[in-house]
């Protein structure tokens, strides 16, 4: 059986180095067209199938990005995830998938290690910031000897940070409500040692310190994402805050269990309790009544974390050049029944 053709075999038939021909294949470098046409009609005429291994010989490059991520489980970062993966594959990347099931106590210098081990062009830490340590974490992260991109994360010199701007999602849910004539608005949020659920809270503060009222402790219940824990927030919000007329859920999930809470409580819904959720999830326009959220674009900020990274990996961005107060997209505020106009502002 004779031996598939290799790169070398094309580079002699074309009369090119196999560096041309690596060019020619990957787009790294531009390469003259008449030459580029050449190698490619060769490519085609003694069947060779390029080696990825091969090519990073060539390249110095591995075509590959490492991604730690966590919380999958939850509908915001399973869709970055996928606006990742669409973006990297449009690009010619594979991904090395690193899952941590305990964010706020990673040791984040072994998980990169690990990804180093495997040669990767550059690393996208995805996992949102949880707890403490930042500076223990931002700090190995500006050591990796690859490019780095975060997201989810609080701004941090001499990295790229990309992010939704939570803090504008909260300030929109807790201004529309207030718009819409309710008085006395009640904070469901996410963990407080998230950093996504803190800009929530204080864009909810941010509004309501606008419009003359002062946030009160009592106004705020945790939850931890999951609908069973917007139900239990919500009783909890009924007995801490009983002049309660709506309330901000910092995810749709937690937001549709309040919802069951004020229906099991035979409470109307906008006449007597106004909800807004986080997320836009599917599910949120089909439930009765449809949930009034805050869009998030996710898909896109996945897509940018590559970008931006592969921009890094090309040398045609620097950390330096990045937004001092990192990337933020903007979150969409969606009105529909669960908090519509049914009465003017008092």
């Amino acid at each position: 059986m004779s031996k598939p053709p290799t790169i070398h075999d094309v580079a002699k038939r074309a009369q090119v180095s196999v560096s041309t021909v690596s060019n020619v294949l990957t787009g790294k470098r531009p390469v003259a067209e008449a030459t580029r046409r050449r190698v490619l009609e060769i490519v085609q005429e003694i069947g060779f199938r390029p080696n990825r291994l091969a090519q990073g010989l060539v390249s110095r490059s591995s075509q590959t990005i490492g991604v730690v991520a966590s919380g999958l489980e939850y509908f915001g970062p399973s869709r970055v995830l996928v606006g990742i993966e669409q973006e990297a594959s449009e690009r010619g990347y594979t991904l090395i998938l690193n899952l941590i099931h305990e964010p706020a106590t990673v040791d984040a210098e072994a998980v990169l290690a690990h990804l180093i081990t495997h040669q990767v062009d550059g690393i996208i830490w995805a996992s949102p910031h949880i707890g403490k340590h930042l500076e223990q974490r931002q700090e190995a992260l500006s050591r990796v000897p690859a490019p780095v991109v975060l997201i989810n994360h609080p701004n941090a010199s001499g990295l790229i940070v990309i992010d939704i701007d939570n803090q504008r999602g909260g300030y929109e849910a807790t201004r529309h409500l207030l718009a819409n004539g309710f008085q006395n608005i009640g904070l469901i949020a996410g963990p407080p040692d998230w950093h996504a659920s803190q800009m929530r809270r204080q864009g909810w503060e941010l509004a309501l310190r606008e419009a003359g009222k002062e946030p009160e402790l009592r106004q705020i219940a945790y939850g931890d994402w999951s609908p069973q824990s917007g139900e239990r927030a919500f009783y909890q919000l009924r007995a801490t805050f009983p002049e309660l007329d709506a309330v901000f859920a910092a995810n749709d999930q937690m937001a549709i269990g309040a919802l069951c809470a004020a229906a099991d409580l035979n409470l109307r819904i906008p006449e007597d309790i106004g909800i807004v959720g986080y997320d836009d999830i599917p599910e949120a326009a089909f439930i009765r009544p449809r949930l009034s959220t805050v869009r998030q674009p996710l898909l896109e900020l996945g897509r940018l974390a590559v970008q931006k990274l592969d921009g890094l990996i090309a040398g045609n961005l620097q950390p330096s050049s990045a937004n001092a107060s990192g990337d933020l997209l903007q979150p969409l505020l969606i009105v529909r029944e669960s908090s519509q106009l049914r009465r003017p502002p008092e």
